[in-house]
Formats: structure tokens, C-alpha cells, sequence
């Protein structure tokens, strides 16, 4: 992470490996408050995310990126849902809603996708720039 505007879309996986406690993402996250880079965290992700965080230490820590001052979780709107949802059905549209939403505002904002799980984002995105974590 070397820029200094921009910023990251982080996906389920991310988070997960968040509340997971994984070293990466806390030193993702403190690059990013020291480099001033935006986090952005689909809305549709984070709530995929908790659903699937077992452990409530987890769904706290969740709780507490949402509100870190570097991080934005980005709603779906209307406008946001429709154009998600024309992205998944021209690309893949077996692909989640949150996969749809994470591909469209990388697409749409230019920034790298911090992810585990990349296969759907490129189906969706083929042009997706991704930050893949171990």
C-alpha cells in the first residue's frame, strides 16, 4: 500500500479474516490510518461478514472496524443496487449480492479489492485489481 488518495474495497473475506484477528489486516488497517487511505466496506459484505462470524469477540470486532475513521461502509442504495445487480447479470449472475456489490465500486472507484476469495470479483470485474491475502 504505497498511495497516498484511493483507497481499498475489503470484501467478506477480509473482514472475516478481521474478525478472525488476522496480523494482515491489523497492519492493513493501522497503514491505512497512518497513509490516510480510505477503507471502504460494502454494506451488503460487512452483513455477510457477521452472519458467518461465529465467535461474538468476532462480531465485536466487526462492530469496531465499521466505525474506525478510516473506514466507510458504503449502503446499497437504489442506484447502487441496480447498477450491482446489471454488473452480476451480464458478468455472473449466480454471484452474491455482496460479490456484486464489492466488483461494482471497485469498478466504479478504480481501487483494489482486499480479498481472499477473488475468482467471482474477476468474473465480475475482469479488470478488478486484487490484494490478495494469505
Amino acid at each position: 500500500m504505497t498511495d497516498l488518495m484511493g483507497g481499498r474495497v475489503l470484501d467478506s473475506s477480509a473482514l472475516a479474516q478481521a474478525a478472525a484477528g488476522s496480523l494482515y489486516m491489523r497492519a492493513l488497517f493501522e497503514t491505512a490510518r497512518q497513509r490516510m487511505i480510505q477503507l471502504l466496506v460494502p454494506a451488503t459484505a460487512l452483513s455477510d461478514a457477521i452472519a458467518e462470524t461465529e465467535s461474538p469477540a468476532g462480531r465485536e470486532l466487526l462492530q469496531l472496524v465499521a466505525r474506525f475513521p478510516m473506514v466507510t461502509v458504503k449502503a446499497l442504495d437504489e442506484s447502487d443496487a441496480l447498477a450491482s445487480g446489471l454488473l452480476r447479470a451480464e458478468r455472473l449472475p449466480t454471484a452474491s449480492t455482496s460479490a456484486g456489490h464489492v466488483a461494482f465500486y471497485a469498478a466504479e472507484r478504480g481501487w483494489p479489492v482486499v480479498t481472499s476469495l477473488p475468482d467471482a470479483l474477476r468474473a465480475l470485474f475482469p479488470g478488478v485489481e486484487i490484494e490478495s491475502l494469505p
